[in-house]
């Protein structure tokens, strides 16, 4: 599958706001380990893109229409103070995918699930492990994604009067 992108004009079949060129300079500034061929970044890129979708139900506006394929363009994006105009992508954006991307390329960005529910375990004299009722999970962190797509997300802290 081919990288369609986004640019704001709501593009057929689009899954991408980024292409090859601008991930693996991105990356290259950055410092951060891509794949080696255009094929295993277009993966990366998808993933990464996946991801954002992810989290469309907590991004702020609504989408300039509802046939577009990914969540940007969006109406009523106010990004540091002024609304975003609805035919533009945002820099943040792009770089939450090519962070998330960068992420794919050595690990997971979803896990369904991964619990260990060992009530206890010991090794006479040597080792001894229980855990509490429910054991452990495993939860993955992108916090880098999440920086910088901070100011694209609506503030579930806030308060709104109806």
């Amino acid at each position: 599958m081919a990288l369609i992108i986004e640019d704001g004009s709501q593009v057929v079949d689009a899954n991408s706001y980024v292409t090859d060129v601008e991930y693996t300079t991105y990356a290259t500034l950055k410092g951060l380990t891509v794949g080696a061929t255009a094929e295993l970044r277009e993966i990366e890129l998808l993933k990464g893109a996946d991801y954002l979708q992810s989290l469309e139900t907590s991004m702020k506006g609504t989408r300039a229409s509802s046939t577009q394929a990914i969540s940007y363009p969006r109406y009523n994006v106010v990004l540091y103070g002024y609304l975003l105009s609805s035919d533009k992508i945002p820099t943040e954006l792009k770089q939450a995918q090519m962070e998330a991307a960068a992420h794919a390329n050595g690990g997971a960005l979803f896990i369904d699930a991964e619990e260990s529910n060992i009530a206890s375990f010991a090794v006479q004299g040597a080792y001894s492990e229980s855990y509490h009722k429910g054991g452990s999970s495993v939860r993955i962190r992108l916090d880098r994604v999440n920086a910088k797509l901070t100011p694209l997300l609506d503030d579930a802290t806030r308060l709104v009067r109806t």
